[in-house]
């Protein structure tokens, strides 16, 4: 029983208004109320509860990972870090290059062979020290008829600050190359000329594109060739300095002119092998 508030009249708990005097009888804090259990998701089966993440966090400034509707997301895994540089994949095709090197001379021959001439007469009367940079922009060269551009004879001049490695690398060139047969008069010391003097044609023929073209110094790229060509493949690496440097010694036979032809052509061979082993920036548009 309860009581009206206005004048006293007895009425149910039900009662909403008083009879008497119509006064709106109390309700709400005496009043029952009636709450419904939290709705509780039965538990899965035995041996059928799902596989995966039901929850994935995603790192701050990523978009949310995709759910599958009805299923449970299964973060894929990591890919692993892939450096900008690839390694040397040291693929030898002495055929392929001399042939492809032959195409990229032939564009611009008569401005390579020129370019020949001058890096010759100024090596010489340089004594040497312009020879490495020099042979260097003949690489710049090369590379700019692979990748369809027009070169030109200023491009031999172009050294962008890289003048000091290309110089050094001829000098470790020169000092092994030269320095090796004055060691001694016996057979020992001819038979290891013999064998390193390829070798050194191949490191000096690797080391001036990499510090043109990927602008390391030359402790770097004296390294890096070190390791790709006295490799298991050291034989093949040894044959192929043969044949460059077989080429390039005898061509003064030739009419007396022939180191104009066969320079330039075993540095746009020596170019085309570059691309191949480490690769160029640009894809090549000219050659395939």
């Amino acid at each position: 029983m309860i009581q009206c508030p206005n004048c006293g009249t007895g009425a149910t708990d039900s009662t909403k208004f008083c009879r008497q005097c119509g006064w709106k009888m109390p309700q709400g804090e005496d009043a029952a109320t009636w709450r419904l259990p939290p709705k509780t998701e039965p538990a899965p089966a035995p041996g059928t509860e799902p596989v995966g993440n039901t929850q994935t966090v995603e790192p701050p400034g990523t978009s949310p990972a995709y759910m599958p509707p009805g299923g449970f997301y299964e973060p894929a895994p990591a890919v692993p870090y892939q450096p900008e540089t690839a390694p040397p994949r040291g693929n030898i095709a002495l055929g392929d290059w001399l042939s492809n090197g032959w195409r990229v001379y032939s564009e611009n021959w008569s401005l390579m062979s020129v370019a020949a001439m001058i890096g010759g007469l100024l090596s010489l009367c340089s004594v040497g020290i312009l020879a490495g940079p020099l042979l260097m922009g003949m690489y710049r060269m090369a590379f700019k008829t692979m990748r369809g551009e027009r070169p030109q004879l200023a491009d031999m001049f172009n050294f962008e600050g890289r003048f000091l490695q290309a110089f050094l690398a001829f000098l470790i060139y020169a000092a092994i190359q030269f320095g090796l047969p004055g060691g001694g008069k016996g057979g020992l010391f001819a038979m290891l000329s013999f064998v390193i003097s390829p070798m050194m044609t191949m490191l000096l023929a690797f080391v001036l594109p990499l510090i043109l073209e990927r602008k390391v110094d030359v402790v770097q790229a004296v390294n890096q060739v070190f390791k790709l060509i006295f490799s298991r493949e050291w034989l093949m690496w040894w044959i192929v300095g043969v044949v460059f440097a077989a080429i390039v010694t005898t061509s003064p036979i030739l009419c007396g002119v022939g180191v104009l032809v066969a320079g330039p052509w075993v540095i746009s061979s020596a170019a085309v092998a570059y691309r191949d082993v480490f690769g160029l920036d640009d894809p090549n548009r000219t050659m395939h």
